[in-house]
């Protein structure tokens, strides 16, 4: 038995009757609680079930070995509250149109944006956005228009994006708290500003005549929020490709979080740096093959770690 359990203040004193009497007893449970009881431990760390609590703890009282009165089983875990989305009925929707003047403009603004009768199902959908969610039907109809954007430049025009799609992506708006108009409106600012600036990285990655996929985004948001400039970009697009002799987004990934981590933020930081590490490195134009080899090295290991998470199959 290793030594370390034996460390003075860790050793836990047992009374010799209390050990004769267990003994007697001769049933383990009844030795385990006691134990439990002596390391001041709750006895929920056993992981029983209540009769198999009760048993042992009633063997224990009988040994005057603990307190009748003490509390043994530990109280249930409290239930969390049901937080799952309602099941809406046919009847539901149909209530919905009838009552409630907001929703039934909805839907027929929403037919029309899509181009088509919504069915049962996208109604209840529908009715979910602005029911459970709460979210305003002027912010859903902003929300659909928004899907039907981004789905035509992501499919080509005449492409429309389904209830489900949409859910998903209100169902993003509220957890950032956009329910409001003042939020919406700032938010798509936001998108737009994004959405141009990611159209000139994917032109800096040779990427033209379609917009990036999902997880495509997630990179081009992560370095757009690293604000490098278009020459930094290019530099890491060319090593890239020079190391592993096509465009991988991963690498990329790894090399632009690595300097951001060293605070590397501009071509001429980049260089002293390197030349500080390399006193021979020269750096010729913009070439990548200039590039020191230490440059790289842990770069694809430090990236299993660099946000946003590496995709499985690269693009």
């Amino acid at each position: 038995m290793s030594g370390s359990l034996f460390l003075p203040g860790n050793i836990l004193s047992l009374h010799r009757k209390a050990a004769d009497r267990l003994l007697t007893a001769d049933n383990g449970d009844a030795a385990l609680l006691y134990l439990c009881f002596l390391a001041n431990r709750d006895a929920a760390a056993l992981k029983w079930e209540a009769p198999r609590l009760e048993a042992a703890f009633r063997i224990l009282v009988e040994l005057k070995l603990a307190d009748p009165d003490q509390p043994v089983v530990p109280d249930p875990a409290p239930k969390l509250a049901d937080d799952r989305p309602p099941t809406y009925t046919a009847q539901d929707v149909t209530t919905a149109i009838a009552e409630n003047r907001g929703f039934a403009g909805l839907v027929h603004e929403v037919e029309h944006q899509l181009g088509k009768a919504l069915t049962s199902a996208d109604l209840k959908t529908l009715y979910l956005l602005i029911d459970y969610y709460a979210l305003p039907p002027e912010v859903v109809l902003i929300l659909v228009g928004w899907c039907v954007e981004k789905t035509a430049a992501k499919d080509g025009l005449g492409r429309k994006p389904t209830l489900p799609q949409i859910k998903r992506e209100g169902m993003k708006w509220y957890k950032a708290g956009i329910t409001t108009l003042d939020a919406v409106d700032a938010y798509l600012h936001r998108q737009q500003q994004l959405g141009q600036r990611g159209v000139e990285i994917l032109a800096i990655l040779n990427i033209r005549g379609r917009g990036p996929v999902p997880r495509e985004e997630e990179y081009l948001n992560g370095w757009i929020a690293l604000d490098f400039p278009d020459d930094v970009l290019r530099l890491a697009y060319e090593r890239t490709v020079f190391q592993t002799g096509e465009f991988r987004w991963s690498y990329m990934n790894g090399i632009l979080n690595s300097w951001a981590r060293q605070g590397l933020r501009t071509m001429a930081a980049i260089e002293a740096s390197e030349t500080r590490r390399n006193p021979s490195f020269r750096r010729s134009g913009s070439s990548a093959s200039s590039m020191p080899s230490d440059d790289i090295g842990p770069l694809l290991e430090r990236n299993r770690t660099s946000q946003p998470p590496t995709p499985g199959k690269e693009e």
